[in-house]
């Protein structure tokens, strides 16, 4: 039978995504450390691949891949919404907030730094708070613990983080979980041919 491909992204929601496909017999052969990307599961033919963000697009537009766990931000904000099939699946809860530093002040126009522009924009104009947004990839606490904006907006988990550096979580602006989309078209079309390949002389 040909591979079946799940993928996701090597980041925050790793652990727990590993974790949530143990729990349906699944098992990945990861180590913390590793770089392999092309991972061997405990079932024959499946197989785990870790992407970046920023592939995830290019990969199921061009049936490269099978299924693919994501954050549900990740939908929202990059437009994931029109790819094929997708389910919303309980690994991890998880939020998209206004955090402040200790010194944040109330302006008539605030200066606002996140990767998450169009959930904010949205947010942000539906409450008809003047803003400024500059959209930034990479660790964006260190704006707000710098002072370099009045607020910045990104994912909050288990809090630790804004804890340990003196931040502080004004607003939830949504409350997220994980999405698993897949491609009916290319599981059917691989199981066909596995069942001809198999069952079909010539």
């Amino acid at each position: 039978m040909n591979k079946i491909l799940i993928s996701s992204s090597k980041g925050r929601n790793l652990k727990e995504i590993l974790f949530f496909l143990k729990k349906k017999k699944i098992k990945i052969k990861y180590k913390k450390n590793d770089r392999n990307l092309y991972i061997l599961t405990n079932i024959k033919n499946i197989y785990f691949l870790i992407l970046k963000n920023n592939d995830f697009k290019k990969y199921i537009k061009n049936n490269l891949i099978d299924f693919l766990i994501i954050g549900e931000d990740m939908l929202l904000n990059l437009n994931y919404n029109n790819f094929y099939n997708h389910k919303f699946i309980k690994i991890n809860i998880f939020y998209i907030s206004l955090i402040c530093n200790n010194k944040f002040i109330y302006k008539n126009k605030l200066k606002i730094i996140t990767k998450y522009d169009k959930i904010s924009k949205n947010y942000l104009n539906n409450k008809n708070i003047k803003f400024k947004i500059k959209k930034f990839s990479g660790c964006i606490e260190n704006s707000c613990i710098l002072k370099n904006s009045d607020l910045i907006i990104d994912i909050v988990s288990s809090g630790l983080t804004l804890k340990k550096n003196k931040l502080f979580e004004l607003k939830k602006i949504l409350i997220l979980n994980n999405i698993l989309i897949y491609s009916l078209n290319n599981l059917y079309n691989k199981i066909f041919k596995y069942l001809k390949n198999k069952y079909v002389k010539n």
